[in-house]
C-alpha cells in the first residue's frame, strides 16, 4: 500500500513539474526576445548597454508583481535605473523635443536594448530629435535574488508592467531638463516596452504611479501585447497613440490590439493601429540570427492566441483557492463562466497546481483554464523590409507633426 501511494505521489509530482515547466515556457516565450536557435551556444552574458549620449540615473521601482502594480502597492524602496540622453549634432541649447525609447524583454539577464531600439534612436536623431534610451533591465538585473524562480530579467513576474512606471519617471526627469521642451516629449516602445508606452496613458495607472500634470505628447507602441483587458483601460489621456503590429505576430493575438483601439476610438480618442501584412514580431529591425538568417522560429509555448482580463472577484481569487500570498490577478477571458459550469474535479485540479506553483516560488499572474484556445507552440521573430520601411515613414511623419511642426 505504501509503495502504491508513493508511486502515485511520484506521478503527481512529475505532472506538477511538467505543468510548471510548461508555464515557465509560456511566460518566457511572451516576454523574452529569443535570438538564438537550438544550435546556438546560448544567450550572451549580461552586459550594460553603452550607446552615444549622456547616461543619467533616476529612481523608479524595483521589480514588483502585476498584482501589486494593479493594486497600487508602492514598494518601500526605490530602484535606481538609467537612461541615455542623446542630442543630435544640430540641436539647439533649449526647447529640444525628445523621444523616450523603451526596450523589450531582453535576450539575457541584464540585457534589453538591442537593434530595434538602436534603429529608432538613429532614426529620431537624424530628424533633429533628442532620444532618451531607458534601460529597464540593467539596474534590476539582480531581481532573481528576490524572485528566485523567475526567468532572466524577471519578465514573468512583472510582464512589462514596470515599463509604465519607468516611462512616468523618465517623463518627470526630462520635463525638468534645461535643454528639453517639457511639452514635446514622445514615447516609443518595443514589445514589453510597447506595453509600457501604450498603457502609461491609462488614467487609472497615471493616478497611481504617475506625476500629476505630466503627460506624453505622443505615443508609439510597437507590437505591444494588447491581450490583457485591464479595469478602466479605456479611460485614457488625450495623448495621440499610433500602434504598429505585424499580422503574423505569434506573441499575442493581433486582433486584441484592433479591439482595444476600437474601444478607445468609441471614447473619442486619437488612436490608430496599423497592421502590416506578412510581418512578424520585431519586424522593424534586422536582427541576425544563427546562420545569418533574419527570422527565427522557436518551438516554445506562448500566449499567442490568448485573451485575458484583470479579475478582482475575491470569491474566486482568494487564499483558499490559490494559497497564501497568491499572485494571480489576470484570468483567461470567460474564466468565471467556466467555473460556474466546470466539474468540481477540474476546478480542484486547476486550483491545486496553481496553489503548489505559488508555494514553490513561481509568480505567474495568469490563470488559464483552456490551453487549446489560449496556447501556441511556436513563436517567430522576423525582419520585414517593406513593413520596416513603411513603419519608419509613418512614425517619422506622426512624430514630426506633433513634436516638431
Amino acid at each position: 500500500m505504501y509503495q502504491k501511494k508513493q508511486a502515485k505521489d511520484n506521478r503527481v509530482n512529475k505532472t506538477l513539474i511538467s505543468i510548471l515547466v510548461t508555464a515557465f515556457f509560456l511566460i518566457s516565450n511572451l516576454v523574452t526576445l529569443t535570438t538564438a536557435s537550438a544550435q546556438d551556444p546560448g544567450p550572451p552574458k549580461p552586459k550594460e548597454w553603452k550607446g552615444p549620449g549622456e547616461k543619467i540615473e533616476f529612481q523608479s521601482i524595483p521589480v514588483i508583481t502585476m498584482k501589486d502594480f494593479l493594486n497600487g502597492k508602492v514598494p518601500e524602496k526605490t530602484k535606481t535605473i538609467s537612461g541615455t540622453l542623446n542630442f543630435p549634432a544640430n540641436a539647439p541649447d533649449k526647447n529640444v523635443p525628445v523621444v523616450v525609447i523603451m526596450h523589450g524583454g531582453g535576450v539575457s539577464a541584464g540585457g534589453g536594448i538591442s537593434v530595434w531600439e538602436e534603429r529608432w534612436m538613429e532614426t529620431f536623431n537624424s530628424i533633429g530629435l533628442a532620444t532618451f534610451m531607458v534601460d529597464s533591465n540593467w539596474g534590476r538585473r539582480k531581481c532573481k535574488k528576490t524572485f528566485k524562480k523567475a526567468i532572466p530579467n524577471c519578465n514573468d513576474v512583472h510582464k512589462g508592467i514596470t515599463r509604465i512606471v519607468d516611462g512616468y519617471r523618465a517623463l518627470e526627469l526630462l520635463s525638468k531638463h534645461p535643454r528639453i521642451d517639457p511639452k514635446r516629449i514622445g514615447c516609443i516602445g518595443m514589445s514589453l516596452g510597447g506595453r509600457g508606452c501604450l498603457y502609461l496613458n491609462v488614467k487609472r495607472f497615471q493616478k497611481m504611479w504617475g506625476t500629476p500634470g505630466l503627460e506624453f505628447a505622443a505615443s508609439v507602441p510597437m507590437y505591444p501585447p494588447c491581450n490583457v483587458i485591464f479595469k478602466e483601460d479605456d479611460e485614457i489621456t488625450d495623448t495621440p497613440i499610433r500602434i504598429h503590429v505585424g499580422e503574423l505576430d505569434t506573441f499575442f493575438p493581433v486582433d486584441s490590439c484592433i479591439n482595444y483601439v476600437a474601444r478607445l476610438k468609441a471614447k473619442g480618442k486619437d488612436v490608430e493601429v496599423k497592421v502590416y501584412p506578412n510581418a512578424h514580431h520585431g519586424f522593424d529591425a534586422k536582427m541576425v540570427f544563427h546562420g545569418g538568417k533574419t527570422k527565427s522560429t522557436s518551438k516554445d509555448f506562448g500566449y499567442g492566441i490568448c485573451y485575458l482580463e484583470e479579475n478582482t472577484d475575491s470569491s474566486v481569487l482568494n487564499e483558499e483557492n490559490l494559497g497564501e500570498g497568491f499572485h494571480q490577478i489576470i484570468t483567461q477571458v470567460g474564466f468565471n463562466e467556466w467555473l460556474a459550469s466546470a466539474k468540481e474535479k477540474k476546478k480542484k485540479k486547476l486550483f491545486k497546481w496553481i496553489k503548489k506553483g505559488n508555494k514553490y516560488g513561481f509568480f505567474d499572474p495568469f490563470i488559464v483554464f483552456d490551453k487549446k484556445s489560449c496556447v501556441t507552440k511556436t513563436s517567430t521573430i522576423g525582419y520585414n523590409k517593406e513593413a520596416a520601411e513603411e513603419a519608419t515613414k509613418l512614425v517619422k511623419e506622426f512624430i514630426t507633426n506633433i513634436l516638431i511642426n
